[in-house]
């Protein structure tokens, strides 16, 4: 006997090293277990008071059911008193009922064989009683626990609150890290390039750069951080480290990590400065929510709206530019006319004005007729139109 309760002791020992499964709480998919458990240690108190206020409620039913349906004989013979022959039997039954199963040994159910036998009495009361404890001490229960559960989440929250505190700070280690690494892999890139090694390719620069998990030494002033411009190839290589690669794990980086300088690049200038480093590792860190989608869709309809805006600046300075430019017309019009008229004023003018007789002929254009022929006649000397038409 000794053995075998030496036996069982070690196995008992061995099974509290199931203990161990707590630590499964840590997981963060099991964030609502774990709040599910918090409410419930926080409500055994509240258990404890409802059952006892349950416990009098049903000693009180089971008293009167105890006295009238117990000592009824008539319910021998249907095989009902086993269920009320004492009080805590008939507290046994009435709490089966008030949960649903309220039925006996040949599947009948209770409530509708009392109720041929005592009448509507018994239906009142069965319906008064039903109502008091399913509709209200149950529900009261419930209530409490869920005002409990709220409290013991807001208690989270607030634990939670002091958590995030503790995980800035460790963010921030890590983007201080990450800014040693690319300070340490751009200087020794930059005096390799002074030491006219020319531009390194990926692979010569992770044979040249050397720069260790180790250092945590400040690598350059903030003048120098300010100038320090990391390339697409420089970038590659320093993700390639396996201390990089831990600190971009600790900060919770998306996987592919190969495509992060195009993602970080928004300007497409094809260099990063530390600066846009960091704010673009610490914006890219966690999971997509909810926030970043209505944060890029807020972005898009702020800049269709300036779009939209200046669309319609645009065409009211156009229309302005056209209307200025149709007066403009018009007055080049009447310029034009008015020079045009003073032109044909000019010429007309000019019309008009008598003409000196030009005295210098020739003389020998007045010689005489050689011939008879060459005189005209009377008749076809043609008279001016004053003279053949004279005015009245």
């Amino acid at each position: 006997m000794t053995d075998i309760a030496g036996t069982s002791l070690l196995r008992f020992t061995r099974l509290i090293r199931l203990a161990r499964i707590v630590k499964v709480f840590r997981l963060k998919i099991m964030k609502d277990l774990r709040l599910m458990v918090k409410g419930l240690i926080a409500g055994l108190r509240t258990l404890a008071l409802a059952f006892t206020l349950l416990f009098a409620v049903l000693y009180v039913i089971s008293g009167f059911a105890t006295m009238i349906i117990g000592g009824d004989e008539g319910l021998m013979e249907e095989g009902l008193h086993i269920y009320f022959r004492n009080i805590p039997a008939s507290m046994f039954t009435a709490f089966r009922c008030f949960t649903g199963e309220c039925v006996g040994e040949k599947g009948q159910p209770l409530p509708h064989m009392l109720a041929l036998r005592y009448g509507v009495a018994f239906v009142f009361t069965y319906v008064v009683c039903y109502m008091l404890v399913t509709m209200g001490i149950f529900n009261v229960i419930l209530a409490v626990y869920v005002d409990i559960t709220m409290r013991a989440a807001k208690e989270t929250d607030a634990a939670n609150a002091e958590q995030h505190a503790r995980e800035s700070i460790r963010v921030a280690r890590c983007a201080r890290e990450l800014v040693k690494k690319f300070a340490a892999a751009y200087r020794e890139y930059d005096d390799g390039k002074d030491k006219s090694l020319g531009v390194l390719s990926s692979m010569e620069l992770s044979n040249v750069q050397g720069f260790s998990p180790g250092v945590t030494g400040v690598y350059a002033e903030d003048d120098a951080l300010e100038q320090t411009e990391i390339s697409k190839d420089l970038f590659l290589v320093i993700i390639q480290d396996h201390y990089v690669q831990e600190l971009m794990d600790e900060l919770d980086l998306p996987p592919d990590r190969a495509n992060l300088f195009e993602v970080i690049d928004a300007d497409g200038s094809g260099t990063l400065q530390l600066q846009e480093v960091v704010q673009g590792l610490l914006k890219i860190r966690g999971d997509l929510t909810k926030s970043d989608t209505v944060a890029a869709l807020l972005a898009t309809k702020s800049m269709q709206n300036q779009v939209v805006q200046m669309k319609r600046d645009w065409i009211l300075h156009f229309e302005a530019l056209l209307v200025k430019f149709t007066q403009l017309q018009m007055q080049v019009q009447l310029e034009l006319q008015s020079v045009h008229g003073h032109q044909e004023g000019r010429d007309a003018q000019a019309s008009f004005e008598p003409k000196e007789p030009n005295l210098c002929f020739q003389p020998e254009l007045l010689s005489a007729p050689q011939s008879r022929h060459s005189l005209r006649g009377d008749d076809e000397i043609a008279l001016p139109m004053s003279l053949t038409h004279p005015t009245p």
